[in-house]
């Protein structure tokens, strides 16, 4: 992760880290609004946001394991052009680090990767350490009425009493501290389809290829040959892949980002892939042991995953990616 501390590891959370992430808040808070805000602040990461959001979180751990901080967030499923930001916590004996700035930025670079405009987030008003921070990040306060200081406040916004400061960000402007006025274009959304063939890839040191109607795709450089072939009933379950294409193939040599809108969301996810190019399209390669998770990632990036069709209509026939 870019910015990041060296001596810190960061990854998605999962279930485990539900508990180890309740036992923190109160002390990285200080107590932060008595009893009533520690049990504010455990109802707000209850145990769906591990099981459910992994991918789209983070959490940051020392050399020994000890939690270090931790980013909270989704997609709307609402609003296909937002993202929003939900938790975020820093040891603090690690604050003034860039930390929380690192895992911001990472989740904006996501957000952008898979088509999002806009993030969104909240703090209580009494945060006046959160609210500094999320201005120098470029976040803005929605409107609403004038509180202390004349302070923007969404009145009973998590219910009666509980008031919030709403921001906003727009990612298509320039961030704070950011590079100038570059902006990085969302990637685009495509139909894929999931090919009837199953395959497996080999390495032949010899650099030679039997003779057989097997092969998808070869590939000679100096270190030898690679071959895509069809998988067959000796090929053991490790060494079986799926292939994704796209269901429109045909969209140019001069069109960005479409190879890096499906193994982005992919790599996210923690599925392997193996791809191979074709002047038409990309032949990306999974594990079959993972098309469930692969799919999933897929779809949650904003990617269509149709049927082959038959009679060829919107088809991704797996003869069409035969290449040498």
């Amino acid at each position: 992760m870019k910015d990041f501390p060296e001596s810190l590891t960061v990854r998605r959370p999962t279930v485990v880290d539900h508990a180890r992430v309740l036992a923190v808040l109160d002390c990285w808070w200080d107590g932060f609004g008595g009893e009533a805000g520690s049990t504010e602040r455990a109802l707000l990461l209850p145990r769906l946001f591990f099981q459910h959001f992994a991918t789209t979180s983070y959490l940051a751990e020392r050399p020994d394991g000890d939690l270090a901080a931790f980013l909270i967030g989704f997609f709307s499923q609402s609003d296909p052009t937002v993202a929003y930001i939900h938790f975020v916590g820093v040891d603090p004996a690690l604050r003034g680090r860039g930390i929380a700035t690192a895992l911001y930025r990472a989740f904006f670079e996501q957000a952008r990767t898979h088509g999002r405009r806009h993030v969104h987030c909240i703090t209580s008003p009494g945060n006046t350490t959160s609210r500094a921070f999320h201005g120098r990040l470029g976040f803005e306060m929605l409107s609403g009425v004038p509180g202390v200081d004349d302070l923007p406040v969404q009145p009973d916004y998590d219910g009666p009493g509980l008031d919030r400061v709403v921001f906003a960000l727009d990612l298509a402007q320039p961030q704070a501290g950011g590079r100038g006025d570059e902006r990085v274009a969302a990637r685009p959304a495509l139909r894929l389809t999931v090919l009837p063939t199953v395959f497996a890839v080999e390495h032949l040191a010899d650099r030679r290829h039997r003779r057989d109607d097997s092969w998808h795709a070869l590939v000679r450089t100096s270190e030898g040959l690679t071959v895509i072939r069809e998988a067959s009933g000796q090929t053991a379950p490790a060494d079986r892949w799926i292939g994704i294409y796209d269901a429109d193939a045909g969209h140019g040599l001069d069109v960005p980002g479409l190879l890096a809108s499906v193994i982005q969301p992919l790599a996210e996810a923690g599925v392997p892939v193996f791809v191979a190019s074709t002047y038409q399209a990309d032949l990306v390669l999974t594990p079959e042991s993972q098309r469930d998770r692969a799919v999933t990632a897929l779809q949650a990036a904003g990617h269509e995953i149709v049927s082959q069709d038959p009679a060829g209509s919107a088809q991704a026939d797996d003869r069409h990616v035969r290449m040498v």
